[in-house]
């Protein structure tokens, strides 16, 4: 009898162990689901709007639920996407996302237009101000009229990121251009035979409508080599056919040592070195040259202006005829075109006695360079300084010159 209770016991208690065990489990289950059944698993809401409250995402109130620390909720939600969050509730961590969507049409405001026959015009031209949360394009329902003279209308379609669009209408008013385009600055230009000439040197064109006007210079009457007078013609036309023609006279003076440019004696040396020069010589076969060339085609006067080297070079290529400076300068020009490094030197003044000449380096150290016609006819090509002083010093210092103001000669 006995041995029949304790069994019957033993069965009540195992039947209240698995009862309090599937007790436990459902109330486990419950709580882990819990946070399934209390906090939403997603929201949507508008682009622009702010950061949802906490209370958005439960279903029913939690005073203790909040957002977990590492989410930002002052994150801008402008842009269309889907943004992760969490939620701290129930002694636990849930993930959540906000669908953030555009469904409100940009707003828009337009402006009418006046325009040129001709002018291209863009959308956005008509569009005064755009008020949207998201990025927005514009564009034309259908590409606009500009040529006929009228007014027209115009669609034009703005477009956001959620793909809403609102569309406005604007006119287009389009007018015949009769404005003709504008030349300024044209003034007489005066240059010295052989020299370039910048005819747009101040000059500019303008028109009401085109924004780029070409600008066309008739110089077919122009001898910028020989001296006188001419006439330059500018003209400019535009889109609608409007032209404006202006003239002015181009000043070619002669070449003289007043008037000469440094760009014109240049000019001049190159001719002369491509006639006394080859392609094929050395340069010492150029300076070579050069100085034979001074030496035998420059007569000596005395008296030659020394105002500077431009006109000293000038004297000796064009008027061939001039003292040591001229011989001096116009060995300079031509050494420096032929690419030949050179630098000028002169004699210690003495009771107002002058003498100059030049240096040159060809990669031997510098030499001296004298054209200069002697009376006794000595020459004085790519000499060392003991040379050259030593003929000095026979003839009363011809060629004393300071040596501090100049590098170490050979």
């Amino acid at each position: 009898m006995k041995k029949k209770t304790w069994r019957r016991t033993a069965c009540k208690i195992c039947l209240a162990a698995v009862m309090l065990a599937f007790l436990l489990i459902i109330v486990w289950s419950a709580y882990r689901l819990l946070p399934v059944y209390c906090i939403k698993s997603e929201i949507t809401v508008e682009a622009g709007d702010a950061y949802p409250e906490i209370s958005v995402f439960l279903n029913w109130k939690n005073e203790a639920a909040c957002f977990a620390d590492d989410v930002n909720v002052d994150e801008p939600l402008n842009s269309i996407g889907d943004y992760g969050t969490v939620i701290c509730a129930y002694g636990r961590r849930t993930a959540s996302v906000i669908h953030v969507r555009d469904t409100v049409p940009p707003t828009v405001t337009i402006k009418n237009l006046r325009i040129y026959s001709g002018t291209d015009v863009a959308p956005e031209d008509f569009i005064e101000t755009v008020e949207d949360v998201t990025k927005t394009s514009v564009r034309f329902q259908s590409p606009p009229d500009c040529v006929t003279i009228g007014i027209h209308s115009v669609i034009i379609e703005v477009e956001d990121e959620g793909k809403n669009i609102t569309e406005t209408q604007a006119q287009l008013e389009v007018v015949r251009d009769e404005e003709p385009p504008q030349i300024k600055g044209v003034e007489e230009i005066t240059i010295t035979a052989n020299e370039s000439v910048q005819y747009k040197k101040g000059v500019t064109v303008t028109d009401n409508c085109d924004k780029e006007v070409r600008l066309i210079i008739n110089t077919d009457t122009v001898n910028t080599s020989e001296p006188g007078d001419y006439e330059v013609t500018y003209s400019a036309s535009d889109k609608a056919g409007n032209n404006t023609t202006v003239s002015t006279i181009l000043h070619v003076k002669p070449i003289t040592a007043e008037t000469v440019t440094e760009e014109v004696i240049n000019a001049e040396a190159d001719k002369l070195l491509a006639e006394i020069l080859d392609e094929g010589m050395t340069p010492y076969e150029k300076a070579e040259t050069i100085y034979w060339w001074c030496h035998d085609h420059i007569s000596y006067s005395n008296g030659a202006s020394k105002e500077n080297w431009v006109q000293g070079a000038y004297q000796g290529i064009i008027e061939r005829e001039g003292d040591c400076y001229t011989y001096a300068m116009t060995a300079k020009c031509l050494l420096t075109r032929a690419g030949i490094k050179n630098m000028d030197i002169e004699k210690i003044r003495v009771n107002n006695s002058m003498h100059y000449w030049n240096l040159i380096d060809i990669g031997e150290g510098w030499h001296h360079f004298d054209t200069t016609r002697r009376a006794g006819g000595a020459t004085f090509f790519y000499l060392t300084d003991e040379e050259l002083m030593k003929y000095s010093k026979a003839h009363n210092g011809t060629h004393n010159y300071d040596r501090e103001l100049y590098p170490k000669i050979e």
